[in-house]
């Protein structure tokens, strides 16, 4: 069945966007892009229906869809559309963010019938799955792509929603204290983080300027500066990613999930 391909993603450091488009390119299917990173993109109304084929893809925060993100699906209308979660991860564990996904996406009115979790290069260090999504993974999304549009092309209309990992409730959300990244003396004033900054934390007229308590640590700013002005200096964080490097430098494989069984009889 031909299909409308859209892509709905929030990606500030850009290691979604990577995945969700070659997931796109797997499908063979000229595609439109919806990305709600920005403050200023996440306040349109998003409706679909039962033509439209949706890849909606995020970035895993502490195990959990970023709140922000669930935030602008809100008011999403998905009246029978098919819809494929996508979480990207950094190689410690996604827990259950592809779950609480296919919940927020279902409740809407889609049908989920394939996602997948994709690992991405963390946030907090550069020496946790560097590089990723390497051009390993870049192939894995797209027989990834390729895989569901078979599928989703079978002799049938009529489709059982598919199961991920996860457990209800949900991981709980622990608050943490308001922290914003510093900015050294290296900085050029490009304003590269400012545009870039997901909760427009970060001073337009001043770019070393960030409220801590609009910050999110997605770390776009961190990863972005074409100086490397920008870093966290609060030993919380910089203790857990000593953590993370110590515990989660293994090489993990992306996992997908696409049922046969989930294919009914017409």
């Amino acid at each position: 069945m031909a299909r409308k391909l859209t892509l709905i993603y929030y990606s500030p450091t850009g290691t979604t966007r990577k995945i969700v488009t070659a997931i796109a390119e797997g499908t063979g299917l000229e595609y439109d892009f919806i990305d709600l990173t920005l403050p200023s993109s996440r306040s349109q109304t998003l409706e679909f229906g039962s033509d439209d084929l949706v890849v909606v893809g995020i970035p895993v925060y502490a195990g959990r869809v970023p709140a922000l993100f669930s935030e602008s699906l809100a008011s999403i209308k998905a009246d029978g559309a098919i819809m494929v979660p996508v979480v990207v991860y950094g190689n410690r564990h996604y827990d259950d963010s592809l779950l609480e996904l296919k919940d927020i996406l279902e409740a809407k009115g889609a049908y989920c019938i394939a996602a997948a979790a994709f690992i991405g290069e963390h946030s907090y260090t550069r020496k946790v799955a560097a590089g990723r999504p390497d051009a390993e993974d870049l192939e894995s999304a797209k027989r990834f792509g390729t895989e569901f549009m078979s599928f989703f092309n079978s002799e049938t209309d009529s489709f059982v929603q598919i199961d991920v990992p996860g457990k209800q409730p949900y991981k709980e959300r622990k608050p943490s204290k308001p922290v914003a990244p510093v900015t050294d003396d290296s900085c050029i004033e490009c304003g590269i983080c400012a545009l870039s900054c997901p909760t427009g934390a970060i001073d337009m007229n001043d770019f070393s300027s960030t409220d801590p308590n609009l910050c999110i640590k997605c770390c776009s700013c961190i990863k972005k500066c074409p100086t490397e002005a920008k870093s966290f200096t609060d030993d919380t964080i910089a203790n857990f990613a000593i953590w993370l490097e110590e515990n989660c430098s293994g090489r993990k494989l992306p996992e997908i999930f696409i049922r046969e069984a989930a294919l009914k009889e017409t």
